[in-house]
């Protein structure tokens, strides 16, 4: 691509800065709204035309979705399939064909209008349906006629499992049935109109090393398909039609950048350790296979978030004991003798698979989700817990719950462990029998009772994204309050102050799994490193970078940073106090700061 060649005029645009880094790329302008549709009224004479062009809309979409059907089964298994076959099946329904056919020829309206009041009828018998398993195929019916009406309408479907050549990916919002599938290597980066600094697509983008940058007011009504785009997301800039002074200014940029990534990675294989001797875990975050290869290379030991409910996601059925003890064991071998810690099905909030009952709820991310789904769904949580203990046979393994708020969950969810494990033993598997159970504390009131929590498990990790986002009433994926989402206020360091003193007291080790290393960098890393946690999870392309932070000072003079931090009343105190830390006794690290963020 000659981004030297520009005609259109240059536009930058600011936005949240997600996952840091510098791409110059095309756009991929995802479209996954509905279209709207007139009540258009045709003439008699265009009757047979419309018709037509209503048959040859039905043909192009089962090709669109054979197409589709064979990518997903080359990539992701046969199963991910499963759903694409029953939107195929659909489209050779007779009844709807005969239906929109009648429609046309005898209100004489256009083929897409008429289409829209079919689908809409059917969609109305399913809303009076009681059974939950065909209410829940409505979506599947929104989808097949989403894609007939922009085929009528001669606009296509793009997702990013249609991407095959390296681009820059626009949306309104990148959820994460969005991102499912994407191959890494056409990737160059995100930006959206929607979202903040942990919004699904900056969590996805941070794990796979991707620029990325959010919260884009009206980005995709600018950005057309192919348009020269260069993003910054480490500033949170993005440049549309770049003119040929901003590209050289740009690639000078990043080749400073690539040099400081080279400079990190000479830590690969030095321990995570602090001047005066202090050993923190560093571990690495991971929703999917494909990525332990970064974690591994760039000197994570361990996992420590393994997000499993990817694996069910993007897929027309659930996932069986033995394709998930396959999944898991491939995690595990690869990663032994360091430990992977499985976070048991997080579904729900803005995760959602196609056979999860999906009613509508009015706050998803307080509704039912996390622990609370799979205590309510005890055939889905005893069917993986089996696989994660017959793969704990083959590596050092921990599992985690998440969302959870009170004592009961804990009991509870423990019991059907210990049940499991006594299935196995009379069932003669193979299993680990010495797995370490733990939680997220990712609620104030898991906070509140972390005394009483700590005594029941082995031990906390803080699930950083959801702490912030409960304790300060901030949606972290709602671009309009994006400036409240701050994890050095002074209430979230307090929780994580109350959540070690809490583990500690009782014997078990604290850990964090958030994006708080990779959203606030150098300021985050040296208090969380001052509050005594024993192990911190990052994405794998921050792991050099969070090392060299805990290389760089002593663990004595951190707690005391920490100590000073607890006593201040805004997070703009906070920010300043480590800014005087910086630059009194570590100026080196300061410039690194510097260099690191702001290239």
């Amino acid at each position: 691509m000659d981004l030297e060649k520009i005609e259109k005029p240059e536009m930058i645009f600011d936005g949240i800065a997600a996952a840091p880094g510098i791409a110059f790329g095309e756009a991929f302008v995802i479209n996954v709204e509905d279209l709207s549709v007139d009540d258009e009224r045709i003439g008699a004479g265009q009757v047979a035309d419309e018709v037509s062009r209503f048959e040859s809309a039905l043909v192009a979409t089962e090709k669109e979705l054979k197409d589709l059907a064979h990518v997903l089964e080359e990539e992701m298994g046969k199963e991910h399939t499963k759903i694409l076959d029953s939107h195929i099946l659909m489209l050779s329904d007779e009844v709807m064909r005969k239906e929109t056919v009648d429609m046309i020829s005898a209100e004489q309206v256009s083929a897409p209008c008429a289409f829209h009041r079919v689908i809409e009828k059917t969609l109305s018998v399913f809303d009076q349906i009681e059974d939950q398993y065909l209410k829940e195929r409505s979506e599947d019916v929104r989808d097949v006629r989403r894609r007939v009406i922009r085929n009528l309408l001669g606009q296509k479907i793009n997702g990013l499992i249609n991407l095959r050549k390296e681009a820059i990916v626009v949306g309104k919002n990148l959820t994460p049935s969005d991102t499912m599938g994407f191959k890494r290597k056409y990737v160059k980066a995100f930006v959206s109109d929607l979202g903040g600094s942990t919004s699904h697509a900056a969590i996805v983008a941070r794990s796979h090393g991707i620029p990325a940058v959010v919260g884009v007011d009206g980005f995709s009504a600018h950005a057309k398909p192919y348009d020269k785009l260069i993003v910054d997301g480490t500033a949170g800039q993005v440049v549309l039609n770049p003119s040929p002074d901003t590209v050289k200014l740009y690639k000078v940029a990043l080749s400073r950048l690539k040099l400081l990534e080279t400079e990190l990675l000479t830590l690969k294989n030095y321990p995570a350790v602090t001047l005066d001797g202090r050993k923190i875990e560093l571990s690495g975050n991971i929703e999917m296979v494909d990525e332990l290869d970064d974690v591994i290379s760039h000197g994570a030991k361990g996992i420590g978030l393994f997000r499993t409910e990817y694996f069910f996601m993007g897929r027309g059925t659930l996932p069986g004991e033995e394709e998930q003890y396959k999944f898991y064991c491939n995690v595990v071998s690869r990663i032994a003798p360091d430990p992977v810690i499985v976070r048991t099905l997080d579904i729900g909030g803005d995760k959602f698979a196609n056979w999860f009952d999906d009613r509508p709820e009015e706050n998803p991310f307080m509704g039912w989700r996390g622990i609370r789904f799979t205590l309510s769904r005890k055939d889905i949580f005893r069917t993986q817990l089996r696989a994660i203990y017959r793969a704990a046979a083959h590596g050092q393994v921990r599992i985690m719950f998440p969302m959870v708020s009170v004592v009961d969950e804990v009991r509870a969810a423990l019991a059907i462990c210990d049940e499991v494990k006594e299935d196995l033993h009379r069932e003669r598997y193979q299993y680990g029998k010495d797995v370490e159970v733990g939680i997220m504390i990712e609620t104030p009131s898991a906070v509140a009772l972390a005394d009483h929590l700590a005594k029941e498990v082995d031990f906390f990790s803080i699930g950083s994204n959801d702490l912030v986002q409960y304790t300060l009433a901030v949606d972290r994926g709602n671009s309009r309050i994006a400036y409240l989402y701050d994890e050095l206020h002074p209430s979230i360091i307090r929780m994580i102050n109350d959540t070690v003193q809490a583990a500690h007291k009782n014997n078990i080790w604290a850990g964090l799994c958030g994006e708080m290393t990779a959203s606030v960098g150098v300021h985050g890393t040296l208090l969380l490193i001052g509050a005594g946690l024993d192990e911190l999870s990052a994405p794998a392309f921050l792991i050099p970078e969070v090392k060299k932070i805990i290389r760089s000072v002593t663990y004595d003079e951190t707690k005391t940073l920490f100590k000073k931090a607890l006593k201040k009343a805004t997070s703009a105190e906070i920010r300043i106090l480590i800014d005087k830390f910086l630059r009194d006794k570590r100026p080196d690290l300061q410039e690194f700061a510097i260099k690191s963020r702001n290239q």
